[in-house]
């Protein structure tokens, strides 16, 4: 049976080994004993998202799929304690001015929505070969993509939707680990198969959403007329950034970023070593405390109580308990076929048959 590596294990990892070994299921699988439900406003919009991005609905009239979208939103919003009513109404209008808007942006062609992938990591020493573990298990990566479209020019990028306060800042888009690993790794599931890159599709939650979208003619090539909506083209003159666009208005926002083949032997010599390490034989396990990391942190009272030398396993048998075997997530529908239309298989085949991809 192989041992597999989440995102989430990978973040935790390099964020605080201790909270990674005390939280992970390749360690000792602690979590929270707790049945309360969080009103987690990015969880229902991208449920609505994926229904308004169903391949096989992409050529009906949008009118038919909103009703859908928002059904979609309203059945993840119904499990939302009462005291966020007002958080999901905020939510509903934020989608309904997304609807308007997309239309004008959306030039693409979704192929599949929320779909799993799990692909063997090459060993670091010998790219030839996959990873195993000491006991000799193999080792893999798995994740889910939001969202896979084809554009006009029949290339496939991958969708990220963020939502949340704010933007992100381009550099963080750049520098975005997951969007840049999640690209190798497709590109290793499907093969023959080449990412351009990754789009970032942002809805910001604290936008006013009472004021009329501002219509700003978009410019530079290619561009098209459309209401809300303006285009950008943000270089950098810096060496190896690539060229970025975006486009939106003070709601929603689209940026491109490509990734490139050395990006990509990067990824995976970095995902490699990391890898190896959380899967290794003596293992160093430590805090890395700082309130940025800790105030957020959901094993702070076991590891205060391994600072202090209070009974830690006490602290987690009181609040605490091991995870359950994890259960199969169904892919949105449409996540594990290919749309009918254009796009419906790969027209190329690119850099994805490499031995270390």
């Amino acid at each position: 049976m192989a041992v597999v590596i989440t995102p989430a294990d990978r973040q935790s990892f390099k964020r605080c080994r201790r909270a990674w070994d005390l939280g992970s299921r390749l360690r000792q699988s602690w979590e929270p004993d707790t049945d309360v439900v969080e009103a987690d406003l990015g969880e229902a919009v991208r449920a609505a998202l994926a229904v308004w991005y169903f391949p096989g609905m992409w050529e009906w009239d949008r009118a038919i799929v909103r009703p859908l979208a928002l059904a979609a939103y309203h059945r993840v919003v119904a499990d939302w304690p009462e005291d966020h009513t007002d958080v999901a109404a905020h939510g509903e209008r934020l989608l309904g001015r997304y609807f308007d808007w997309a239309p004008s942006v959306d030039r693409f062609t979704p192929i599949r929505v929320e779909t799993d992938f799990e692909v063997s990591i090459p060993d670091p020493t010998d790219p030839v070969r996959d990873l195993a573990a000491p006991d000799g298990a193999a080792v893999h990566f798995a994740g889910r993509i939001e969202l896979l479209v084809i554009d006009a020019f029949n290339s496939y990028w991958l969708v990220d939707h963020i939502i949340g306060d704010g933007w992100a800042d381009v550099d963080a888009l750049v520098l975005d680990e997951a969007g840049a690993a999640f690209t190798w790794a497709w590109e290793r599931f499907f093969l023959g198969m080449e990412i351009a890159g990754v789009i970032y599709n942002e809805l910001r939650t604290d936008a006013d959403l009472t004021a009329d979208m501002v219509v700003t003619p978009p410019v530079g090539p290619g561009s098209i007329a459309s209401v809300g909506h303006r285009r950008m083209y943000v270089r950098s003159d810096r060496a190896g950034v690539p060229e970025i666009t975006r486009e939106g208005n003070d709601v929603f926002r689209r940026t491109r970023v490509s990734r490139g083949l050395v990006e990509m032997e990067r990824v995976r010599h970095n995902l490699s070593l990391e890898a190896r390490d959380m899967t290794g034989a003596g293992l160093a396990v430590y805090p890395s405390p700082s309130w940025d990391v800790c105030s957020t942190c959901r094993f702070r009272p076991p590891c205060i109580a391994l600072n202090t030398g209070v009974d830690a396993e006490a602290v987690l048998a009181g609040g605490y308990r091991h995870r359950p075997p994890v259960e199969e997530r169904e892919g949105r529908l449409g996540g594990i076929t290919w749309s009918m239309g254009r796009g419906a298989r790969p027209p190329k085949f690119g850099r994805g048959s490499g031995p270390g991809r």
